[in-house]
C-alpha cells in the first residue's frame, strides 16, 4: 500500500519521537517504512544513518550518511555525523576529510573545528589540536567542551597555570561540568595538592556516581599518600559500578605499599599481584572486544614499578605481567607482533635509543653517553624522547643525534620508529614509564635491547638482549633475565664527572661530635627486615645520627618513621632523637647534604648508583652489602673499580661493624678517603663500554 504525504508526515513525526526517546528499534522500523515508499526521503535517510551510528551499526550508518550527502551536498550535519562515525571506527584520515569539507563550505561551523581538535588530540598532533580548539573558542567563547579540552592539552604540555585558567572558565559557566572537575583534580594532583584533588573527584562522583574515571583518580591519590588498602577499595568500587572497566582492574593489579610494615606484607602483595593477573586474563576471556582507546588508557594508567623494590627474584612474575601486556597490545597492534627481518645496512647502521628521561634524570646521567659517544662514522643515531620536558641535557642530545623525535603519544612514537626502519632499538629503561611497557611489547626493530636505567628484566618476548655490567652481575645471573644477558666491561657505563662547583652550602645542623650517616636512597627502597641496622649501629656508636630524604608525600615519610620508631621504642630509644629527614630538594642541595655528611650507608637489595657516584665525587666513604641481583650490586661494582674492598660487607653484621669502624677509627676512614681521591677518576669517562657496544653490533650485522 502506498503511503500518502499526510501519512508520511505522521509516521515521520512518530519515528522522530521514538528516536529522541531512544526507542531505536521502533524508530528504525518507522524510518524504513517511509523509505520503502519514498526511497529518497532525505530526512529519513539522514536520521536513520544517525540512528545506526548511535547503536554502533557503523557500516549501515556510513552507507546512509553518504547517500544523504549525495542527495543534499550542502547539508553539513551529514558530513559531521559521517566524520564522527569514521572517528569512532578509528578511520582518522576519512574523519578529518569530512570535517575539512565542512569548513571549506562554512568556516564558522563550530563543531567541525571542535571535532578536528578532538581527533588531532587523539592521534597525538597536539599543536593542531590546540589550534582548532582555540578557533572554536574564538567563534564561541563559552564552548565548554573546547575550553575543557584545551585545558587537558595544555596540562599535558606542562603548562599548568594556563590549563587551570581554562578549567576555571568552564566551571564559571557550569560549576557541575564533571569532565572539568575531574581534569582539574588531575592537575591539582600533579601539583601535589592532594586534598584539593580529592575534593574535586568526590564532587564529580556526587554529581554522577557512574563517572568511573573519578573513582580511579581517587585511588591514584590514595596511592600517592601511601594509603594502598584504601586505594584498592576505591578501584573495587569502580568495578562494582562497571565490572568490565579495565583501567580500575589494571590500577588495582599494580597497587603495592610504597612503605612495607613488615616482610609478611611483601608476601601478601606478591600473591595478590599474581592472582590479579589471573583475574584480568579471565576478564579478557569473557570480554574480548575492548577498543583501542580503552586498551591504551589501561596500559598507560600504571606500571608494576613497586613490585621491583621487594628484594625478590621477579623473573616469573615479570614474564606473566609481560604476557598480559602482550595480549593487550596484540589486539591493537597485531602488525607489530611479527618478526622483523634484519636490514642489510647500506652505509651506516641505524641505532635508535628510546626513553622518557632524556633530561636531567638518573637514566640520562648513567646512559646518555651511549648516545653521545657512538662512532657516527659507523652509526646513524636516532633518539626517541617520550616526553616534552626539555633542558640542557635534552638539547645536547638533540644536537648530537642524526634524528631526534619527541612525543608523548604512543601511536606517534610507533609510527616514527617504524618509518625510520632501524637496525637496532635500545630501551634505556623499561618499567618506570607506562608508555615503555607498551612499546617494549612490540617488534619495532630487528634487534631490540633493554638496559638498566631501570635494573629489572622486562619479561617481554620482543626484547632480545639486556645490556648490563661485568662487575654488577654474578656468574649465574642469566637465570634472572628473560633477555639474553650481555655484560659490558667494568660498570658498563661511561659516566661524566659530577659537577661539584655549584654545590649549595648548607648550615642547618650543629655537628658537635655526632657522626652523620646518610642514606641517599628513596624511602621505598628501605625494606623492614633491615631496620635493625640503625639500632645495631647506635648500640656500638651512640653518637650516631641517620639522615634520610623525605618521601613523595608527608604521609609516606610518616609511615616509614612510624615503622622504625616502633622498633626503637622496644629498645627504649627514640628514633626521632637519632634521625633527620631533609625535604626533597634540587641536585645542588642534595650534593650539599652529601658534602656535610660523614659516612654513606648504601641500601640493601637496591643499591645506589648515581647517588653513590656523586658521593664518591665528594670523597665520601660508602658501606655496602652486595645483593643477589644486579640492582643490589651497583655500589659494590664502583668500590671494586676503586680497589676498595674494606667497606664491602659480606653479612649484615659485618656491614654494621664497618660503619662503626668508619665512625670510630679516623685513620681507617682517612685511608678509605685517600683511596677514593687517588682512584676515583678511573670511574668516570670510561669509553670501553661504548667501544664494546660498537663491536657487538658490528658482529651482529657482520660489518
Amino acid at each position: 500500500m502506498n503511503m500518502s504525504i499526510q501519512n508520511l508526515k505522521h509516521i515521520f513525526d512518530l519515528a522522530l519521537k521514538n528516536h529522541q526517546s531512544s526507542h531505536f528499534k521502533e524508530a528504525e522500523k518507522l524510518y524504513n517504512k517511509i523509505l520503502k515508499n519514498f526511497p529518497d526521503h532525505f530526512q529519513s535517510i539522514f536520521l536513520l544513518g544517525t540512528l545506526f551510528a548511535q547503536v554502533k551499526n557503523y557500516k549501515a550508518a556510513i552507507t546512509l550518511l553518504k547517500k544523504a550527502i549525495h542527495i543534499n551536498p550542502g547539508y553539513l550535519d551529514a558530513y559531521n555525523n559521517l566524520g564522527n562515525v569514521y572517528r569512532e571506527i578509528e578511520s582518522n584520515q576519512e574523519a578529518i576529510l569530512y570535517y575539512q569539507k565542512i569548513i571549506k563550505i562554512d568556516p564558522n561551523y563550530i563543531e567541525a573545528h571542535n571535532n578536528l581538535g578532538k581527533i588531532y588530540n587523539e592521534i597525538g598532533d597536539y599543536p593542531e589540536a590546540i589550534s582548532f580548539f582555540k578557533t572554536v573558542i574564538r567563534l564561541s567563547p563559552q564552548h565548554i567542551e573546547a575550553l575543557n579540552n584545551l585545558g587537558v592539552l595544555l596540562r599535558q604540555e606542562g603548562q599548568l597555570k594556563e590549563a587551570a585558567t581554562y578549567y576555571r572558565k568552564v566551571l564559571e559557566i557550569d560549576p557541575e561540568y564533571i569532565e572539568t572537575l575531574n581534569n582539574l583534580g588531575v592537575l591539582l594532583r600533579q601539583e601535589g595538592k592532594y586534598q584539593e584533588a580529592l575534593n574535586n573527584y568526590e564532587k564529580t562522583i556526587k554529581i554522577n556516581p557512574k563517572f568511573l574515571e573519578a573513582y580511579t583518580n581517587i585511588g591514584n591519590v590514595l596511592n600517592d599518600l601511601g594509603k594502598h588498602s584504601e586505594a584498592i577499595k576505591i578501584y573495587q568500587k569502580a568495578n562494582e559500578v562497571n565490572p568490565s572497566y579495565l583501567v580500575s582492574h589494571w590500577l588495582s593489579l599494580n597497587t603495592f605499599p610504597i612503605i612495607y610494615k613488615n616482610t609478611k606484607e611483601i608476601d601478601i602483595y606478591r600473591k595478590r599481584f599474581e592472582n590479579s593477573l589471573t583475574k584480568i586474563n579471565k576478564l579478557l576471556d569473557t570480554k574480548p572486544n575492548y577498543t583501542k582507546k580503552q586498551i591504551i588508557n589501561t596500559l598507560e594508567a600504571s606500571t608494576n614499578y613497586y613490585l621491583h623494590y621487594q628484594g625478590r627474584n621477579d623473573l616469573e612474575l615479570q614474564k606473566k605481567y609481560a604476557q598480559l601486556i602482550e595480549r593487550l597490545s596484540q589486539k591493537i597492534y597485531p602488525q607489530f607482533h611479527k618478526n622483523k627481518n634484519r636490514n642489510v645496512p647500506s652505509q651506516k647502521m641505524k641505532i635508535g635509543f628510546i626513553s622518557p628521561f632524556f633530561r636531567n634524570h638518573s637514566v640520562s646521567k648513567t646512559h646518555r653517553n651511549w648516545v653521545l659517544k657512538l662512532n657516527k662514522n659507523i652509526y646513524k643515531i636516532f633518539v626517541y624522547y617520550a616526553d616534552n620536558l626539555c633542558d640542557h641535557i635534552t638539547n645536547t642530545i638533540k644536537e648530537y643525534a642524526d634524528s631526534f623525535f619527541s612525543h608523548t603519544n604512543v601511536d606517534q612514537l610507533i609510527n616514527q620508529i617504524f618509518k625510520d626502519s632501524l637496525d637496532v632499538l635500545i630501551y634505556l629503561d623499561i618499567g618506570m614509564n607506562s608508555k615503555m611497557q607498551i612499546l617494549g611489547s612490540l617488534r619495532l626493530a630487528p634487534i631490540q635491547c633493554n638496559t638498566w636505567g631501570h635494573p629489572i628484566t622486562s619479561g617481554l618476548k620482543n626484547i632480545d638482549y639486556f645490556f648490563s655490567s661485568q662487575l654488577m652481575e654474578k656468574k649465574d645471573s642469566q637465570k634472572n633475565y628473560s633477555e639474553k644477558l650481555i655484560n659490558l666491561p667494568g660498570i658498563g657505563i661511561d659516566y661524566n664527572h659530577t659537577d661539584i662547583n655549584n654545590i649549595k652550602k648548607l648550615n642547618f645542623l650543629n655537628k658537635s661530635n655526632k657522626t652523620f650517616f646518610f642514606n641517599l636512597q628513596s624511602l621505598f627502597k628501605l625494606l623492614p627486615q633491615y631496620d635493625h641496622i640503625y639500632l645495631d649501629i647506635i648500640k656500638k656508636h651512640p653518637k650516631s645520627c641517620f639522615w634520610f630524604i623525605h618521601g613523595k608525600s608527608t604521609s609516606i615519610t610518616s609511615i616509614f618513621k612510624e615503622r622504625i620508631s616502633k622498633l626503637f621504642k622496644k629498645q627504649g630509644l627514640s628514633f626521632e632523637k637519632y634521625s633527620y629527614f631533609h625535604p626533597r630538594c634540587q641536585e645542588d642541595e642534595f650534593l650539599g647534604l652529601i658534602e656535610q655528611s660523614d659516612i654513606i650507608l648504601d641500601s640493601f637489595n637496591w643499591s645506589g648508583c648515581n647517588s653513590s657516584l656523586e658521593a664518591i665525587s665528594l670523597n665520601k666513604p660508602i658501606v655496602t652489602l652486595p645483593g643477589k641481583f644486579m640492582r643490589g650490586r651497583h655500589t659494590y661494582s664502583l668500590l671494586k673499580v676503586l680497589n676498595i674492598e674494606e667497606t664491602i660487607a659480606n653479612t649484615e653484621k659485618e656491614y654494621v661493624k664497618i660503619a662503626v669502624k668508619l665512625a670510630n677509627d679516623i685513620n681507617f676512614k682517612n685511608s678509605i678517603i685517600n683511596k677514593i681521591k687517588k682512584n676515583k677518576n678511573i670511574l668516570f669517562n670510561d669509553e670501553k663500554p661504548i667501544r664494546f657496544l660498537e663491536e657487538f653490533f658490528k658482529n651482529k650485522f657482520k660489518i
